[in-house]
């Protein structure tokens, strides 16, 4: 009695979430296959050296993760990144199984004779497909990819170098479907607004402060935008993506949160900026 009791509220449940229905009015296609088989959702947050989660974990500022340790009996594993231990490499390593795909993120590439990074659409598109040309299976074959550097054989890449955004899906859809997708976002869209007010108070906060440290003028003030934009409204954006495409069924879905590293790159690793990032 009690499991057709729990059964029906999963049903109904699934029946009204939001996600279910922005997946049907943006025609988003469904996964094949029975709803019973497994599926894998894999979240980076960039740069986080096991050390840092750590000191986190002890801290208090990884919430989410401290619930999953204690009541769903999860468990901390050590994961040696491999050299170099940047993005691209790792992802280079994770999606397609290839070491040592990129010698650093940025570097000069033999083939144009110029200096590259790797969130530059055209660099990106270049060592994703020699990993492809590899042979080997892609991990994300049929899901999707967030933020990532590659799309990993994704089905569908949303923020990578080589597909920015949900450009397709919003363009085709009807101008009434993309009012509900607002609307039906509202408390997500309103949350996003105040933490980037938020945060916004911390950056310039945090931008005195470096000029009082002596940083560059004009690095500092680039960093304000930037940080506000992949700290917060880059995240929420994923997260509202991720959800939907779990509503579909998709079999992986690859989500990679820039927020910790942006401020890690500027404040280093273990500043209180860099760990106030990991609450989000």
């Amino acid at each position: 009695m009690l499991v057709r009791i729990e059964t029906f509220f999963r049903r109904l449940r699934r029946t009204l979430s939001r996600s279910v229905w922005l997946a049907r009015l943006l025609r988003l296609p469904r996964s094949e296959g029975p709803p019973s088989r497994r599926g894998l959702i894999m979240i980076q947050i960039d740069g986080l050296a096991q050390p840092q989660l750590d000191r986190a974990l002890r801290r208090h500022e990884l919430p989410f993760l401290q619930r999953l340790i204690r009541r769903e009996h999860y468990h901390l594993h050590a994961h040696y990144s491999g050299l170099p231990a940047t993005t691209p490499a790792v992802q280079s390593e994770l999606f397609y199984g290839i070491k040592g795909a990129v010698p650093a993120f940025s570097f000069r590439d033999h083939e144009s004779h110029r200096v590259v990074r790797m969130y530059e659409p055209e660099a990106a598109a270049r060592v994703e497909a020699r990993n492809a040309a590899s042979g080997n299976a892609a991990l994300l074959e049929g899901g999707s990819a967030y933020a990532d550097n590659f799309s990993g054989g994704a089905a569908e890449s949303h923020f990578c170098p080589s597909s920015m955004g949900w450009g397709p899906a919003l363009r085709a859809a009807n101008p009434l479907v993309v009012v509900a997708f607002l609307i039906s976002n509202f408390y997500s869209f309103a949350r996003v607004a105040v933490l980037l007010l938020m945060e916004l108070g911390l950056a310039l906060f945090d931008f005195v402060r470096g000029l009082l440290g002596g940083h560059d003028f004009f690095k500092e003030l680039k960093f304000i935008p930037a940080r506000v934009a992949v700290s917060i409204l880059l995240r929420e954006l994923c997260v509202i993506g991720g959800k939907i495409d779990i509503s579909r069924g998709l079999p992986v879905i690859h989500i990679n949160f820039l927020g910790y590293d942006e401020q890690a790159h500027r404040r280093g690793p273990g500043s209180l900026f860099a760990h106030w990032s990991l609450k989000g």
